[in-house]
């Protein structure tokens, strides 16, 4: 009981324990996941200041740009309007655009071709045939307009370049202006967004990335995947498909990651912090929980143990000392625990329950002893001892003996006159023993007889006879059965047998040796279960030598059997006249001095047949 309490109390302890365990590494893993949340969310709002501290920039600086530009664009025009042979002179041109501090001038006609300027490969360029230059073909019909374009890059280096353009004053035609926006560079390379996400870190291993409305990435840290797709990095199409669950916790380029994103203008910035990093707070704290726990749990089973061991298993043991002996069959044994009142009345209990049951043992055993004899007494008489004589007692000799493991039995024989001339003889197991197996020998011993009686065949005697034990077996109980009728005028043997020891025969004095028969189902098996039989010819002098396993299956106190061969054995080393019970009687003494006393599980049960033929006078005590 001690062993029981400390395995459940271990149970309960484990269970606390684990308990704890998952309740602790929830709320840790949950206040990890939100931390790591809100360090990415805040790393996002960072970013998206930037762009708009970069935009801002960009814009007033585009603004202040393009304002200087067109005021020498304009400069340009009124010195092309008061002095027009000036277009061309390149070298005043070039002084022209040395004192705007501008890269290159360009002056069109009213046909939109290049007639002067600094660059001398662009004369007779015709603006309309590009469509950045045919922006300004406006300004040949419309005196007020100006154009300032947006910087873009220029040739193969991709420079940033920026133009600047009106109408002309004096006749139609454009004037252009073209520079290199230095400042507005220098702010466009640092608001260049491909390099924004590269300033900021999560953590010490998360990054951040910015990927545009194709999915395609235009700012990491890792330069090997940009402009590449999201599906590249390792993203799926299912990670973004919840536009609520902004935060995910996935596999992300074969590590798991948590992972937030935020859609924001025309750019969807994306946060990723490895769990391994978000966890590790939540695994330390996990960790010294574990091992203050385990402590902590380990000093309450021990002071639970100890102490239930003081109070309560002591006294048990007590009392289970002393039940042990009243179980052995002592029931003069007296239960005094008394460590308190509890253990005092249950000694008390324990002690008018025994005297109790010491009267009731005594007043049962009386009542079943007396009870068993009678049953022992009725099977016995069930049995047959000698025919009666009908004038046909001259043809042969029978004889049968059982000895019972209980004082009832499961095992029968019986033979019977069915006529003048025909003689039957049986022999059958019951599976099972006590009363139950003796009441059901009983029924199939009934059954057996009065189908006999019947005169029909032996095949069809055990056909009904299991038929008839099939119905209502509720206890699921057979029987083996061998069941043989001899014609005492012709010495035809005709026998069937269902599932039964093989019978032995001795011819005309000689050895004994097996009978050759086929073994059917036992009875009360299955129902519709068809016997076939089979037919010998006896001789004057021939023996059937009938048995049950109570025989072969006796066994020693090594545990082996006493087994078909050695009773074989024992038989044909016995004088072949002696009395058909005088051998029984032999066989059982072999019996018992094999089994030096072991008690035996099994009924012990023998008859045999002596054919004396048809006109042979030769008898034997009844």
């Amino acid at each position: 009981m001690r062993r029981t309490f400390l395995i459940w109390l271990l149970v309960f302890m484990l269970i606390g324990f684990l308990a704890t365990f998952a309740i602790s590494f929830y709320v840790q893993t949950e206040q990890a996941e939100e931390n790591g949340h809100s360090l990415i969310q805040l790393r996002i709002e960072d970013v998206k200041q930037q762009l708009d501290i970069n935009m801002r920039n960009l814009e007033e600086i585009r603004t202040e740009s393009d304002m200087n530009a067109l005021a020498k664009v304009r400069a340009l025009a009124k010195m092309v309007e008061l002095n027009p042979d000036i277009i061309f002179f390149d070298e005043v041109l070039e002084d022209i655009r040395l004192l705007l501090e501008v890269d290159e001038m360009h002056i069109s006609d009213e046909n939109g071709i290049l007639i002067g300027g600094t660059e001398e490969a662009y004369l007779g360029y015709a603006m309309a045939s590009d469509p950045q230059s045919a922006a300004f073909m406006p300004a040949i019909t419309d005196k007020d307009f100006e154009l300032v374009q947006d910087p873009m890059p220029k040739g193969i280096d991709k420079e940033i370049f920026q133009y600047a353009g009106v109408a002309r004053i004096d006749s139609p035609g454009i004037v252009q202006v073209g520079y290199r926006p230095e400042k507005l560079a220098l702010t466009m390379e640092v608001a260049d967004i491909k390099n924004l996400a590269a300033g900021f870190r999560i953590g010490k291993s998360g990054i951040l990335m910015i990927a545009d409305q194709k999915g395609t990435i235009v700012s990491i840290s890792n330069q090997q995947y940009l402009n590449k797709s999201l599906e590249e990095y390792g993203f799926s199409e299912g990670d973004f498909a919840d536009a609520d669950a902004r935060t995910l916790l996935t596999t992300v380029n074969g590590s798991k990651t948590l992972f937030s994103y935020e859609d924001y203008e025309d750019y969807r910035i994306i946060g990723l912090l490895p769990a391994d990093e978000m966890y590790l707070n939540r695994d330390s704290t996990i960790q010294l929980l574990i091992v203050f726990n385990l402590a902590m749990f380990t000093v309450i089973f021990v002071l639970i143990a100890v102490l239930v061991q003081k109070k309560v298993i002591n006294g048990i043991y007590l009392v289970n000392d002393s039940l042990q002996v009243i179980t052995e069959g002592n029931l003069d044994e007296h239960v005094d625990v008394r460590t308190n009142a509890e253990f005092e009345s249950l000694s008390d209990g324990i002690n008018t329950m025994v005297t109790a049951l010491k009267r009731t043992i005594k007043e049962v055993e009386t009542k079943i002893d007396a009870e068993l004899y009678y049953a022992q007494t009725i099977q016995l008489a069930a049995l047959p001892t000698r025919i009666l004589e009908t004038g046909e007692h001259h043809r042969f000799n029978v004889k049968g003996s059982m000895f019972t493991a209980r004082e009832v039995g499961g095992d029968f024989y019986d033979f019977f006159v069915v006529d003048k001339n025909l003689l039957g003889v049986a022999i059958a197991d019951v599976s099972g023993k006590g009363i139950p197996a003796a009441m059901f020998m009983m029924e199939a011993k009934s059954l057996i007889k009065h189908y006999a009686l019947t005169k029909i065949p032996v095949s069809e005697i055990l056909y009904k006879a299991n038929h008839s034990l099939c119905e209502n077996n509720r206890a699921n109980m057979f029987v083996t059965a061998f069941l043989g009728i001899i014609d005492l005028e012709t010495g035809v043997f005709s026998f069937c047998n269902a599932g039964h020891n093989p019978p032995l025969i001795s011819r005309q004095g000689g050895d004994y040796s097996w009978l050759k028969s086929k073994a059917y189902l036992v009875l009360g098996g299955m129902e519709n279960i068809a016997y076939c039989e089979q037919e010998i010819i006896f001789e004057p002098g021939d023996r059937l030598f009938l048995y049950t396993d109570g025989i072969t299956e006796a066994t020693n106190s090594d545990q082996e059997l006493y087994t078909e061969d050695r009773l074989l054995e024992t038989v044909n080393r016995l004088p072949r006249d002696m009395p058909i019970g005088d051998l029984m009687l032999a066989v059982k003494e072999d019996v018992d001095s094999f089994a030096a006393g072991a008690e035996q599980a099994d009924d012990i049960t023998m008859l045999v047949l002596e054919y004396l033929g048809g006109k042979t006078w030769k008898s034997e005590e009844p």
